[in-house]
């Protein structure tokens, strides 16, 4: 699945934005929320926003919005 996410983010054209979480089980939101700060610190995207639920107890994102830079 990272990989898939990874390959979906390095073909992002400059200025395109992506949204991660339709399909993608909550399970796997924390490694991709990851790979997305990663790859933000390195400046190869900005991150727009990260949704998380509203459910109390709950940290773990279920989307993403992120920019290609």
């Amino acid at each position: 699945m990272i990989e898939k996410i990874q390959t979906k983010i390095n073909e992002l054209q400059a200025g395109k934005k992506l949204i991660l979480g339709s399909g993608i089980e909550i399970s796997h939101m924390q490694n991709i929320v990851d790979l997305c700060e990663s790859l933000a610190a390195t400046g190869v995207i900005k991150i727009v926003k990260i949704n998380h639920p509203e459910q109390s107890g709950k940290k773990t994102a279920d989307s993403i919005i992120i920019e290609k830079v």
